[in-house]
């Protein structure tokens, strides 16, 4: 039996749309009042996870940042966040600048941009299509290395994009370099679909994640399932990215959607059909609450 369910939230918790359905709304409650902790595991920032959580009723802890903090909902507290200290995020900011690359850096309260494009701008979109609350991103702010310099906050991750796939590849292997940090590089090139007013906006980019040292997903739920004695072998991970790939592998039975990246199916037992066909409620459904084993 599973007993604790982690689940990537955007492209595999929501449709193409953002939206939950009632059917994996109702998959989930289920599962919950079987005694099985259902925890968000994205790479949103907590304020953003946090009103999807609560639509949800889902476990009191989440697992935000791609694994860069940890939110208990009932004490209203971070119970674990990693940061990247400041000498290495203006090394990384340096680089990204001596190369012309777009940079995003994250704090608990904003995130600074180079200007409003690419993940950014699909950020954007959802906060003004949403409004603030229902995104719970806090600020969206323009910021240069002065700026960032200054700033007294810790720094949770920083992601960099780029169209072109060339200087991506480029840029990225030059980030390798930094030590302090963990390097997660997108395989792939990235294709959003945004929805405003009935019409459709396209992005396409290729971006990395560069996160502290010793962090992804896995990692943070391992924190969580030993406070709560249970093994590996009963967490079901749910995912549809490379940032899912580490929990998708060494879950007891990773989950990778069908709408998700090759490399996350590649590692997955099972692909479950698309975020817009029910796909996480179709897993639970089989393997949790029909008690069908893999």
């Amino acid at each position: 039996m599973y007993k604790f369910v982690a689940i990537d939230i955007d492209g595999t918790l929501l449709n193409s749309r953002g939206k939950l359905s009632a059917r994996t709304k109702e998959a989930v409650r289920r599962v919950i009042n079987n005694g099985v902790k259902v925890v968000l595991t994205s790479g949103r920032v907590t304020n953003s996870a946090k009103q999807i959580a609560e639509e949800l009723n889902s476990d009191r802890y989440m697992i935000c940042d791609n694994g860069a903090s940890i939110y208990d909902r009932k004490e209203d507290k971070v119970i674990f966040e990693a940061h990247i200290d400041k000498t290495t995020v203006l090394q990384i900011l340096d680089t990204c600048i001596e190369n012309n690359i777009y940079y995003m850096i994250f704090t608990p309260k904003r995130i600074i941009v180079k200007d409003l494009k690419h993940m950014a701008l699909a950020f954007y979109k959802q906060r003004h299509n949403c409004n603030d609350e229902a995104t719970g991103i806090n600020e969206i702010i323009y910021g240069g290395r002065e700026y960032i310099a200054e700033l007294d906050e810790p720094f949770t991750r920083i992601i960099v994009c780029d169209q072109d796939r060339p200087v991506y590849n480029s840029i990225v292997n030059k980030l390798k370099a930094y030590d302090a940090v963990d390097l997660m590089a997108s395989p792939h090139v990235s294709n959003k679909k945004i929805i405003e007013n009935e019409k459709e906006i396209f992005l396409s980019y290729s971006y990395a994640e560069l996160l502290p040292k010793n962090t992804n997903k896995w990692i943070a739920i391992k924190m969580l399932i030993e406070k709560f004695s249970i093994n590996a072998s009963e967490v079901m991970a749910i995912g549809d990215n490379f940032n899912d790939i580490e929990m998708i592998k060494h879950a007891g039975l990773g989950v990778a959607m069908n709408n998700g990246s090759p490399v996350a199916k590649e590692v997955a037992r099972v692909v479950a059909p698309s975020n817009d066909m029910d796909g996480v409620a179709t897993v639970l459904e089989q393997y949790i609450l029909l008690n069908n084993r893999y």
